[in-house]
């Protein structure tokens, strides 16, 4: 009786570890952004600004009010030996919204066209003075995922092989959360020796553009990327 009552918790357990984790889908918004005025203006106009390249970035930032149309300006920035110039101490200043790429980076700002003129937004307080207050869940996301380095996932499966550090997943979603609002985005570990986890971000956004990060924490990674370094 013990022995049959032992296989049974085991098959139990089996199943268990099998099915987990549960996973609660959520629709993505259907949102999209202007990048037309960026399309058709002189490139001399965003080296000036700074902007080695000028980029569009994801449809999700088309929740944000006022909708003027926008795109990432992207720095190859290389410091030139024995001479310090404007962009390098903004840089060092922390004058950009995240990096990108190991040993020889990228930095991320934002140009937005606004009143006839392309305006550059170098910071999370320029951002907060362009785009505060947040009034609606769709301009929570945006923001949100404008001003981090994490993103949104949606329509998350579970991947056979991978090693789950949880018993629940959710899709990326916003609730509302007292003055505010609290959204669950990801972040994947590119740079660096593995384990590369992907990690759960939970931020609470206030409607003065105040972001809180509450918790960041691994939740799954593929184990055949545990010897993978990358630069």
């Amino acid at each position: 009786m013990k022995k049959k009552l032992s296989l049974l918790l085991i098959a139990f357990f089996l199943i268990a570890c099998q099915a987990r984790p549960k996973i609660t889908n959520y629709p993505q918004p259907d949102l999209s952004l202007d990048f037309s005025p960026f399309q058709t203006a002189d490139p001399g106009i965003f080296t000036n600004l700074g902007c080695d390249k000028i980029d569009a970035p994801s449809p999700l930032l088309g929740g944000l009010e006022p909708a003027y149309p926008i795109a990432y300006c992207i720095i190859n920035f290389t410091p030139p030996d024995g001479v310090t110039t404007e962009i390098e101490t903004e840089i060092k200043n922390g004058l950009y919204f995240f990096a990108s790429g190991g040993l020889f980076p990228q930095y991320y700002r934002y140009v937005i066209y606004r009143d006839g003129e392309f305006v550059t937004i170098k910071s999370e307080e320029d951002f907060k003075n362009v785009y505060a207050p947040i009034e609606s869940p769709n301009e929570a996301l945006s923001y949100v995922l404008a001003v981090k380095r994490a993103g949104a996932y949606f329509n998350i499966e579970k991947v056979q092989g991978y090693e789950y550090e949880v018993d629940a997943l959710e899709d990326t979603h916003v609730v509302e959360d007292g003055d505010g609002y609290r959204i669950n985005l990801y972040e994947y570990q590119v740079f660096g020796c593995g384990p590369h986890w992907t990690y759960l971000v939970i931020v609470h956004l206030s409607a003065d553009g105040t972001i809180q990060e509450i918790s960041h924490d691994p939740v799954f990674r593929d184990p055949n990327e545990d010897g993978l370094c990358v630069d």
